[in-house]
């Protein structure tokens, strides 16, 4: 007979979550020797932080609050954006539970405000922070600016599309938000019951709104100003929750409302050199002010500067070549050959195929007329063109009026072509980017001006401002690539052999 087995049951370890523990914590232990936390925290030691202490009215043998060390406050900003932090908030509860968080504040809480205004206040600070590591690593030979790129990419404002306004609207609103800041000056008094923070807290966000609003007017009249045309279906609107941000195109196709963030990096190790948040969604006029920071905070301009076609134009290359840098970029050509242009002319009407003869200074027709110097346009930055027209009565016989007059032609048309005639800046530049050696310099320009961008989005996880305002938008850029610099720092310090004979091509 089968013998019957015993049925048993696994002995397992209770949990208990009502007991209450108490045990004793070693804070030096929370995080490991080489943790990030440590080497930020090392780091920013050595950095000199006068300009945060000089603003602290706290001081020792006065009554008054003990102020948070900037020290503490700047490596827990640092450190957060290298995990993808951007908020106050979140980085207020990881403090509270997060080891390396709780390493770099001591266990002592921090709140969210204090980490939220230390982030968008002491502009003149953070940059001298900025350009402090910048020393440093420049002092390694980390940072040459023999060659620098420039690339801009569209990071999404505080600010969401429904907040656009035109400026009737927002003055209504202006209007109720000055009421509404009149009445609570007067109930202020009224209100002693209730807690001095929150009276303050409810005055302060009531100015903040009026604010807004009057920044808003403001913009939307600028922008009325600055037109470009006289349509009358041209409506100028600014958002009400910040202003200066600019409805964009985003790599997605979309528009949204964003601000252009513009990097500076040196190609010697990637690294970032200037960062600055603008309202312009196009690049066109980007690289000037560019050189002109970096002259600023650097004392000095890169030696050669690489940026892609939007950036490429007679004002850039002008501008770099007035301050001794070589600039290599994608000249974007405006005409460009096909069948048939804009007025449906053939490819043998076009002004492109009509021949020129420079020691005589005209060009001839299909037809085999002469068309002559008729006038010159002086355009900026040096650019003149040069207008040239065929005889009247040569125009209005011509058998082959039809296919170069437009379709609706008067009797009295006659055909004009221009020529462009460069300053020497620009022809030089387009010689030197015609040789194979400006090419190959030019083709390192995306692996090294797009990384940077694609780090702080990806791994610092700003891809949304959460301040709002131009300057404050440009802090946080900041920070984001502070921290990013250093983590790339740190990553170059543990590869002690990697040299740049390493990193140079077989």
């Amino acid at each position: 007979m089968a013998t019957k087995t015993a049925v048993t049951r696994p002995r397992l370890a209770a949990i208990n979550r009502r007991q209450m523990v108490m045990r004793t914590i070693d804070v030096e232990r929370l995080i490991e020797e080489d943790h990030p936390a440590r080497a930020i925290w090392e780091l920013v030691g050595r950095l000199d932080l006068s300009r945060y202490y000089a603003e602290i009215a706290a001081v020792e043998g006065r009554a008054g609050r003990e102020h948070t060390d900037p020290q503490v406050l700047i490596s827990l900003w640092l450190y957060a954006y290298s995990r993808g932090i951007g908020s106050a908030r979140e980085m207020a509860r990881r403090c509270e539970y997060e080891p390396a968080f709780q390493w770099l504040c001591g266990l002592e809480p921090i709140s969210h405000r204090t980490l939220s205004g230390f982030r968008c206040e002491q502009k003149a600070a953070l940059d001298d922070l900025f350009v402090q590591v910048l020393g440093m690593l420049s002092a390694e030979g980390l940072i040459t600016m023999e060659r620098v790129t420039l690339d801009g990419t569209k990071i999404k404002a505080n600010a969401g599309g429904n907040t656009f306004r035109r400026k009737e609207t927002m003055e209504a609103h202006l209007q109720l938000a000055r009421e509404q800041v009149r009445l609570m000056e007067e109930q202020a008094a009224a209100e002693e019951q209730m807690a001095r923070r929150q009276v303050a807290a409810r005055r302060r966000a009531a100015r903040q709104r009026q604010s807004r609003l009057e920044a808003a007017v403001r913009e939307v009249e600028r922008l009325q100003r600055a037109k470009k045309d006289d349509r009358d279906s041209y409506v100028a609107r600014a958002s009400s929750t910040d202003p200066e941000a600019h409805v964009m195109r985003n790599g997605e196709g979309g528009t949204v409302p964003s601000y252009n963030v513009q990097l500076v990096t040196d190609t010697a190790h990637g690294l970032i050199v200037n960062v600055e948040a603008t309202t312009d969604a196009v690049d066109h006029h980007q690289l000037e002010p560019a050189l002109e920071r970096c002259a600023q905070t650097l004392g000095r301009h890169p030696g050669q500067i690489v940026a892609d076609g939007d950036y490429t134009n007679h004002a850039s290359v002008a501008a770099a070549a007035s301050g001794g840098v070589d600039f290599y970029g994608s000249w974007q050509e405006s005409w460009k050959p096909g069948e048939r242009d804009a007025q449906g002319r053939r490819a043998a009407f076009l002004a492109s195929a009509f021949p020129y003869q420079a020691e005589h200074d005209c060009f001839t027709c299909p037809a085999g007329e002469t068309l002559t110097h008729h006038a010159i346009q002086n355009r900026e930055h040096g650019v003149r063109i040069h207008v040239y027209r065929a005889p009247r009565e040569a125009c209005r016989q011509c058998a082959l009026r039809s296919a170069c007059a437009p379709p609706k032609a008067r009797p009295q048309w006659v055909r004009s072509i221009t020529r462009l005639q460069e300053p020497a800046a620009t022809l030089a530049f387009k010689a030197k980017m015609a040789t194979e050696a400006a090419q190959q310099i030019y083709a390192q320009r995306s692996r090294i001006a797009e990384f940077p961008h694609a780090w702080i989005k990806e791994r610092c996880g700003l891809r949304q401002f959460r301040c709002r305002g131009r300057l404050k938008a440009t802090m946080e850029a900041t920070w984001a690539a502070l921290s990013y610099n250093l983590t790339r720092w740190f990553a170059l310090r543990r590869r002690p052999t990697l040299t740049h004979a390493a990193l140079a091509p077989a």
